[in-house]
């Protein structure tokens, strides 16, 4: 089968238009239900009410039911004395008073004398505390117009105005066909080349907060009979139909070839990033969507596409999420004509609310947990500039966002310690991380892009970890907080095959090494390390292969593309292979001296210099933490 191209790229808003032009007027089936179970559904047509409520005169207190006019004149000179059944009747609050009484006394503003008689000091007026027939609702008032999504307070005014079933439409039908060889369900086994399909579940569950019923279906090989035969399966079941994966022009994307001998395909390709080879189709009258399989490309598209239609087809308001205005601190670059949605983290920081990318790529999952926004770059700019306010489109509450603490600089992984006991410790602050390395982490703090930084930067003259870098880099009163001590060092395959015992033997030619990004502690280590034994790194196969964390490293290791790498004992024995101790170095957490007036900065502290953070990082293995906590200063 020939390679494929896009037919033609269109824009976000011509691509919505598109969608909408073609299926804006799709007639979903309605059904009644009972009015009990309508919460999340939209109504067909304009719901009544059936019966005024109250639907009698009805006691708004506890207290008597009195005729107003023989109350006139009551003073605490002169009290007026009521007899019972006579001049008056005890009601509770929604009691009906009878006739003919026409006013209610508050049983606190009542005297009781004797059983039958009581005493008042006060005068009231006709219908006093006297709830009015058709007070909340009259009967065939419209209590909800059609198209409207029910809610809870909605549910209890159709009850109380007799409406116990109404008229819905039924949910949205969406199928969801995943696609590739390579994919395994979540709970079977992976192998080697395989990946696991945790896209269909997000789709399902993010489809079914909008009010769809999703179908799903089994994985479908890259065959082009069966995944045709499922297509058609779905549409015949379904209102909305999702391909993912295959909608690109690889050697095995069918999805573009059969929907175009099925129906007729409108849109392939959109100028956003990510989320570009969407495909959009008709096939019998449904609406089919060929999604891509990154699974930020996916959700993207499911929330720029699929939910527009959804709330077009229920005449629901599409609504955008929230959004807050941000600064971005340093230069954001983009591709003019391509729309881009970068992931952020959100931080007021000296008064300011910042926006910080997070690093790009349609795979990368975790960034999605870790981000507070989206930052959409306009397709008519090459970027953000630096200093630029920007909307950002938020994923957690302003609330949330407020409190945030930012930390930018080296991984290590007793800050994920850190994060969970603030969570434990019930703190109302969340500590964000972005790992980009020491030297890079010193930068952002200079540059007033977080309140944090990480760093283990050797000083290849002194000897000493991190002072020489701040004082060059920050020139200010800095306060810097030992974390813990931790050994660094080869890792190496299980049982270490390949008998390495020290730097010098990253020489060897059957060595494959794995390396830390430039900027980083450990490349800083290593290179002081090749330095000080007159090691030429070219000699090093690998040296210019980089990963960003020591996990990542340790991983690599782990799964055989590297024989050894520099990095953490506690990375090592996470993933279970062996290490070879270099030595020991400081991670140090390192923030302005002003900083620590703050309270979060405050709990931090504590959290460090506490039993429960020594206790879970011993457990780790490769880190001491005697000096855990300490503080000290450098102006």
């Amino acid at each position: 089968m020939k390679r494929k191209a896009y037919l033609k790229k269109t824009s976000l808003k011509r691509a919505q238009e598109i969608l909408l032009k073609k299926f804006g007027n799709y007639k979903l089936q309605t059904e009644n239900i009972k009015t009990e179970q309508a919460q999340g559904r939209v109504t067909a047509e304009a719901v009544y009410a059936q019966r005024s409520a109250p639907d009698y005169y009805a006691s708004a207190m506890d207290g008597i039911a009195v005729k107003a006019f023989s109350t006139n004149y009551a003073s605490e000179r002169e009290p007026v004395i009521l007899t019972k059944g006579q001049d008056f009747v005890y009601v509770d609050t929604g009691d009906l008073v009878p006739e003919p009484f026409n006013a209610v006394i508050k049983i606190e503003d009542v005297e009781k004398l004797e059983d039958k008689r009581v005493e008042i000091i006060q005068s009231v007026p006709v219908w006093n505390h006297i709830r009015s027939i058709g007070e909340s609702v009259i009967k065939q008032q419209m209590i909800i117009p059609s198209h409207t999504e029910v809610n809870v307070f909605e549910i209890g005014s159709m009850l109380e105005a007799g409406v116990t079933e109404l008229e819905v439409f039924k949910k949205p039908e969406l199928s969801i066909i995943p696609t590739g060889s390579e994919l395994v369900k979540p709970d079977e086994k992976k192998e080697k080349g395989q990946l696991v399909d945790f896209n269909s579940t997000m789709l399902k569950l993010t489809a079914q907060n909008w009010g769809l019923s999703v179908n799903d279906f089994a994985i479908v090989k890259d065959n082009y009979e069966e995944i045709k035969s499922n297509i058609l399966k779905a549409v015949d079941s379904s209102d909305i139909i999702i391909v993912n994966a295959g909608s690109s022009a690889g050697r095995e994307d069918y999805t573009l070839d059969i929907l175009q001998s099925l129906g007729e395909v409108y849109v392939h390709g959109v100028d956003v990033m990510p989320g570009k080879p969407l495909i959009i189709a008709k096939v019998k009258g449904k609406a089919v969507f060929g999604i891509p399989g990154y699974p930020l490309s996916a959700l993207l598209d499911l929330h720029l596409f699929v939910k527009p239609l959804v709330k077009n087809i229920l005449g629901l308001k599409y609504v955008l999420p929230n959004k807050l205005r941000a600064k971005v601190k340093k230069k954001v670059p983009s591709t003019a004509g391509l729309k881009e949605f970068i992931r952020v983290n959100l931080a007021e920081i000296e008064g300011e609310l910042l926006a910080l990318p997070q690093k790009r790529g349609s795979a990368s999952m975790h960034s999605l947990v870790n981000a507070d926004g989206i930052l959409p770059i306009p397709e008519s700019k090459e970027g953000i500039l630096a200093e630029e306010e920007v909307d950002v489109y938020l994923l957690k509450s302003k609330e949330v966002i407020k409190n945030n603490l930012m930390m930018i600089g080296s991984h290590d992984l007793t800050i994920d310690i850190i994060r969970d006991l603030i969570r434990k410790n019930k703190y109302d602050f969340a500590l964000n991380i972005q790992s980009v390395g020491s030297l890079s982490g010193l930068v952002s703090l200079k540059r007033g892009e977080s309140h944090l930084a990480g760093a283990h930067l050797l000083d290849s003259e002194s000897g000493e970890y991190n002072t020489s870098y701040i004082k060059d880099l920050l020139q200010e009163e800095i306060a810097v907080i030992n974390l813990v001590q931790r050994e660094q060092g080869l890792m190496v395959k299980k049982g270490n095959p390949k008998g390495i015992k020290d730097i010098k033997d990253l020489t060897n030619d059957n060595l494959k090494f794995i390396n830390r990004q430039r900027g980083s502690g450990t490349r800083v280590l290593l290179d002081y390390l090749l330095k000080n034994e007159n090691i030429d790194k070219n000699k090093i196969k690998g040296y210019d292969k980089e990963e960003l964390t020591h996990m990542g490293v340790a991983v690599q290791v782990a799964e055989g593309n590297a024989d050894t790498a520099l990095g953490i004992k506690a990375a090592a024995a996470a993933v279970g292979i062996d290490f070879v101790p270099i030595k020991e170095e400081k991670y140090d957490i390192i923030l302005k001296k002003s900083e620590l007036n703050d309270d979060r900065i405050d709990k931090i502290i504590k959290i460090i210099k506490s039993d429960q953070f020594k206790e879970k990082v011993k457990m780790l293995g490769g880190y001491n933490t005697k000096e855990s906590g300490n503080i000290h200063f450098i102006e």
